[in-house]
Parts: structure tokens; C-alpha cells; sequence
């Protein structure tokens, strides 16, 4: 069986070996805890009531008569027994009255933790207390030692939480034991810190996980030679190949939630020649918010080694742009519109609107967000989903002017190179006239700002669909002339993750067996996380003046060849082994590697560090009459007559083919 390199969860037994071990050699164990459990539950609940009674009413006794014995060097001629039994009926009174006061009498033994051990010594200390005045007012200690009261009160703890223990670690023992004949997975832990002890607490007090934590690695290397929990610090990470050879692992869990993707993918890269499986645990925010659990551990995926540290906001610049205003955004079901209505709420706007031709994605994000506002109805949030094209100038305006838009934030366009190839004239419809209906919307219902969302292959295009981008960054330039709207484009990569593009296509052929299908071993792309593009965009709308194209940080191309093996081997197997790799040579339209800013064009830093300001990006000779003649006429043209006319308005586009 495949199993995918994006699957939540865990399947255990892909990936257990049958560990035998000492302890381990009678299966018939776990039916004798499973009986023992069930002769104890046909017991009518009074008289498990009375026999519980009876256990915790006989430790006083015991624990008197020891603390006697302790006393008195182990003579018990020297007991006086009438007064024993006396003071003994009395302390085991006051221990019940205790127990009941302190709810220390309700928790099942088999389940006993520090909490109940802790109820058991405050109701010990408690009856104390009241048995020391009562031995002094009325016999003057007489048959009971000064002493005996404190020598009793540890016997007591003692007895009473240590029969609680011996209970439940041997039920534990009983199970695991049962369990023998069952696979088990033999786990190596990354990272001694509170996430990894979380995790390892929670297998081993649930023996029914199949799961033996069999050491730790920690790159803090004071750690190494001590334990968490019983189980050993080893070493570091580099001794991840070596522990699972020597340890028989079966996997790796990496429990470092704050954790960069540096060391995230040095610690794959040591499981990868270990040839061992490997799981994550969740990030520092689930962390915090006590979600440290078996049910979280995920496999690792491409994001984890991609990412970049999280990007910083400005709250206050956001809030001062947001909170109280109405938002739009177009493309508003998409990959990226739907992670900036996500992320843009917690700015508390008055009013949320999404607009989307795809009617089943924008259903879907409605009923997500609706759950999110639900869960905090001090909100006050407006949220509206509609459907409409942006390329219809009447809805666009009835829309804008009916809620009074302030903000526009315009993410709708066909982003697929290839498919735009053979149909110019709906790339230029929609990415080209849709954004003028837009913007001229936003500037005639008074909006404050509008932005465009576009991408890398704006600069020096090959294709159609970066073409008709930088056509709409250039209208918008022209537009945004004597206006007091604030009008601005934003141009990024290859978003990861999103929907039909690089990463869950191959994905879907991983699960599917292959050929994994890489267009050039060459190929390279810029990549960000929808979730730092939406925070970015947001930052964009708050920033510079009127008229500019921002670029966001991009870190450095990632190698598409590279992506695809480093996929293969997340889910367990071997490039060109297990999967096939096939070149299929560059679609229609694409690029080797793509670039973020033209060589005319010059680079600023803004106030936020992450986002440049591209110079000379306009073109002041453009007259925007120009391009509403050519989207007008764009339907009667044939596709190469649409290039052809893209050509002579956008002249740094390079058509790959033949016009």
C-alpha cells in the first residue's frame, strides 16, 4: 500500500515491526486483565461501594499498627491493643471524612495520577491534624507514643498511594504484555524539550498506542546521558542513522515545534539515510495551546522544509486599514483569496465581502468562516459571499457602491501558463479587463485602496498569462493618475500548495504510483506559503503611496527536480525505484527559472522588511484608452492576432512560439 506524503495522521502498523522482549511472552495476559475488569463490573455498584470502603477503611489500621511497631523497635508485646483498636476506629473516621471532604475517594485506581496522589496526602495531613489535639485532650497520649501520629501519617501515604500505583502499573503491565503478540512501533524521539516529554508521557501511559519510545536525540548536548521520563538522551541528531540501526527504530518523531526549516530538513535529511520513517509534531502556536498529542503527529511535508520563519506583522498598520472597514476580495474561494479572508478577520473589518465565480469553494469557505465567527460573536463581522465575474461593470459597481467598499483586494485572474497559450483572449478578458472593472469600481464608489495581486511571471513574459499580468500592473499605474484612491500591484511567486499547481499534482501522482512528471531537471520556481503571501498583501495595502508595484521576498528558487524527489522520499520510498521520474520538456509559455524584477528596474526597501518597492516599473507613455480598445476588441481576434497585440503594448514580452 502507497501511502501519501501529505496524510494526516498516522498509520502505525505501515510501518511496525513485532518487537519481542522480555515480559512480553504471555499473550493470555491481557485476557486476564480484560476479565478481571469485566468480573469487577457485574458487581452491583452499592456493593463495589462497600468494598471500596472497606480497602480504604483497612489501610488506617494497618498504617496505625505499623507506625506502633516502627516506634516501639518492632515489639508488639508492647502494643496496648485495647487502646489501639480504639484510636484506630476514630483515625479510620476522620481518614473517611477526610477522603470525602478532599475528593480524594473518587478517582479509579487503575487511572491514578499525581493529582489523586496529591488529594490522598492532603486528606492524610488534614486527619492528622485533628487526630494529634484529640490523642492530647483526651487520653494525654496515653497507650499512643507523641511520635506515632507523624510516623503514621507517612505510613499512611505511603500505603494509600503506593497500592494506587501498584494497581495501575500493573494493569499497564498486564495490558502491554497482552499486547506482545501485537506490532509495535519503536520510536526515536527529536528533541528533549516539553513537546518531546509531552509526547513521550502520553505513549507511555497509553500502552493501547502500540508505540515504545526507545530514546531521545537532542542537539543540546548537556542533555545528553540524562532521561525524560525514564527513557535516555543518546546523543544529538547526527546520531539518528546510527540509533536506528543499532536500536531497530522504526521511526523518527521530530519534536521541535519551534524548530526552523533549516534543521527541520537536516533532521529529514539524517532519517532519509537512516531509511526509516519519520513524523512531526505540530508547530510552537499548537505547542502553546496544549495540543501535544499522538492524535497531531503528521508526516512531514514539503512546507516544513520550504518555509521560512514566520513573517512579523505590523498589527497596529493593519488595524489602522482595516478594523471597522469594508474589505473586499475578488478570487475570494481561491488558494490566496481564501488565506487573506482568513487572515484579514482578526483585524476586526466591519464588513467581509467575497466574490467568486466558482460557486462549491466559495459555499465551503462561507461555512468555514461562519464556523470561526460563531466561536467568537463579539466579532460583529459582516461576512457576505457572492457570486459574480469581475469582468461585468454593473455587478462590480452595484456592489462596490451598495456596501460602501473601502478596501479592494483583487486576487481573481487565470493563473495556469500553459492553458492560457490557447486561449489569449480569456486571459486578457480576465486578467486585463477584469482588473480595470474592479479598479474603476473601487475609484468611482470612493474606495481608499485597491491592490493587485500579481506574480514573477509579469517580468520579461514568455507567456500569455504573465503578459496580461504586467498589462494589469501597468493599467493600474495609469489608472491610479489624479486619484485619491491608493492603487498598488504586489508580485510573487508560485504559491505552495495551491490548488492544481506543482506540489499536489505531484502529490496525487505519488499516491497513484507514478511517473512523477517534472517538465525540465533544470526548472526552477519561487515559492511562498499562502498563509506569508496573504500577510503580505495585507502589509502591502498599508504602505508607500499611490501608483507602486511591490515585490515580496522570495527567498531563493527552489529546483522543481529537487521538490519532486524530496516529495517521494517524504512518503517513503526511492526516487527512480519506487517512482518513476519522467522530463516531459517546458509547456507552452514556461521559463526555466523565472525573475522577480526586470533589469530596468530598480529595488527600494520599505518599512517592512520583507517587501520591496519596485522603481521604474510604469510606463508613463501608456495611454489607457489603448488597452480598453484592445480588451473590447480582443474576441474578434484570433490567438495569434491577441499575441500580437499584447506584443506591442507590453514590450518586454517575448512569446516562446511563433506569433
Amino acid at each position: 500500500m502507497r501511502l501519501s506524503a501529505f496524510s494526516v495522521g498516522c498509520d502505525w502498523h505501515s510501518c511496525c515491526r513485532k518487537v519481542p522482549g522480555p515480559g512480553n511472552s504471555d499473550p493470555m495476559n491481557m485476557a486476564i486483565s480484560d476479565l478481571f475488569q469485566r468480573a469487577i463490573a457485574i458487581i452491583p455498584r452499592r456493593r463495589r461501594l462497600l468494598l471500596g470502603l472497606g480497602v480504604q477503611a483497612a489501610i488506617p489500621f494497618a498504617s496505625l499498627y505499623m507506625a506502633l511497631l516502627l516506634r516501639l523497635d518492632l515489639d508488639a508485646s508492647r502494643i496496648d491493643h485495647s487502646i489501639y483498636w480504639i484510636w484506630a476506629a476514630v483515625l479510620v473516621m476522620l481518614r473517611l471524612a477526610a477522603l470525602v471532604r478532599f475528593r480524594a475517594h473518587t478517582g479509579l485506581w487503575r487511572y491514578v495520577s499525581v493529582p489523586d496522589l496529591l488529594g490522598i496526602a492532603k486528606a492524610t495531613t488534614a486527619s492528622t491534624i485533628v487526630l494529634i489535639p484529640l490523642l492530647w485532650l483526651v487520653s494525654d497520649f496515653e497507650g499512643i507514643p507523641r511520635t506515632v501520629p507523624l510516623i503514621e501519617w507517612g505510613v499512611h501515604i505511603f500505603l494509600a498511594g503506593g497500592l494506587r500505583i501498584i494497581v495501575r502499573v500493573g494493569r499497564e503491565r498486564l495490558k502491554a504484555s497482552g499486547q506482545s503478540d501485537r506490532y509495535r512501533t519503536r520510536v526515536l524521539i527529536v528533541g528533549a524539550g516539553d513537546a518531546g516529554a509531552a509526547f513521550c508521557r502520553q505513549v507511555l501511559s497509553t500502552p493501547d498506542f502500540l508505540i515504545d519510545p526507545i530514546a531521545f536525540v537532542d542537539d543540546n548536548q548537556m542533555k545528553t546521558g540524562q532521561s525524560l521520563s525514564g527513557i535516555p538522551v543518546i546523543g544529538t541528531s547526527a546520531q539518528i542513522p546510527s540509533a536506528v540501526e543499532k536500536m531497530a527504530i522504526d521511526m523518527v518523531v521530530i519534536a521541535i515545534p519551534s524548530a526552523t526549516p533549516e534543521q527541520r530538513a537536516q533532521i529529514v535529511e539524517y532519517s532519509r539515510k537512516a531509511r526509516v520513517d519519520f513524523r512531526i509534531l505540530p508547530g510552537t502556536d499548537e505547542l502553546l495551546a496544549g495540543n501535544v498529542s499522538i492524535s497531531k503527529l503528521r508526516r512531514v511535508d514539503v512546507s516544513d522544509l520550504l518555509g521560512r520563519p514566520e513573517t512579523q506583522l505590523d498589527d497596529q498598520a493593519l488595524r489602522a486599514t482595516f478594523t471597522g472597514k469594508t474589505v473586499l476580495i475578488t478570487g475570494g474561494a481561491g488558494t490566496i483569496g481564501s488565506e487573506i479572508a482568513r487572515r484579514v478577520i482578526p483585524f476586526e473589518p466591519a464588513k467581509l465581502i467575497l466574490i467568486d465565480r466558482a460557486e462549491n469553494p466559495l459555499v465551503l469557505l462561507e461555512y468555514e468562516l461562519r464556523a470561526l465567527l460563531d466561536s467568537n460573536p463579539e466579532s460583529g463581522l459582516d461576512l457576505i459571499a457572492r457570486i459574480a465575474d469581475v469582468t461585468s461593470a454593473e455587478s462590480m459597481c452595484q456592489i462596490t457602491r451598495t456596501h460602501r467598499v473601502d478596501v479592494i483586494l483583487h486576487a481573481a485572474a487565470h493563473k495556469h501558463v500553459y492553458l492560457m497559450e490557447d486561449a489569449p483572449a480569456d486571459a486578457v478578458l480576465n486578467n486585463v479587463g477584469g482588473v480595470l472593472t474592479v479598479a474603476r469600481a473601487a475609484r468611482d464608489c470612493g474606495a481608499t485602496t485597491f491592490v493587485l495581486v500579481s506574480t514573477d511571471k509579469a517580468v520579461a513574459s514568455t507567456s500569455v498569462m504573465g503578459a496580461t499580468k504586467r498589462l494589469a500592473e501597468l493599467a493600474i499605474t495609469e489608472l491610479g493618475k489624479d486619484n485619491s484612491t491608493h492603487f498598488a500591484a504586489v508580485r510573487f511567486g508560485n504559491v505552495l500548495g495551491s490548488s492544481a499547481s506543482v506540489v499536489p499534482i505531484f502529490q496525487q501522482q505519488i499516491e497513484n504510483g507514478g511517473p512523477v512528471t517534472v517538465t525540465h531537471p533544470d526548472a526552477e520556481r519561487y515559492f511562498m506559503t499562502a498563509y506569508e503571501a496573504a500577510g503580505l498583501i495585507l502589509m502591502a495595502a498599508t504602505i508607500g503611496n499611490n501608483r507602486e508595484t511591490y515585490l515580496l521576498d522570495m527567498g531563493e528558487p527552489v529546483n522543481i527536480d529537487s521538490l519532486a524527489r524530496t516529495m517521494i522520499e517524504l512518503s517513503g520510498m526511492v526516487p527512480n525505484q519506487d517512482i518513476e521520474i519522467r522530463y516531459t520538456g517546458l509547456k507552452p509559455g514556461e521559463k526555466l527559472t523565472e525573475i522577480l524584477s526586470a533589469e530596468e528596474e530598480d529595488l527600494e526597501q520599505t518599512s517592512h522588511p520583507k517587501i520591496l518597492r519596485v522603481m521604474n516599473s510604469t510606463d508613463d507613455g501608456l495611454e489607457l484608452d489603448r488597452i480598453d480598445e484592445f480588451v473590447q476588441a480582443v474576441q474578434t481576434l484570433d490567438p495569434g492576432e491577441v499575441k500580437q497585440g499584447i506584443a506591442r503594448i507590453v514590450t518586454d514580452y517575448t512569446p516562446a512560439g511563433p506569433l
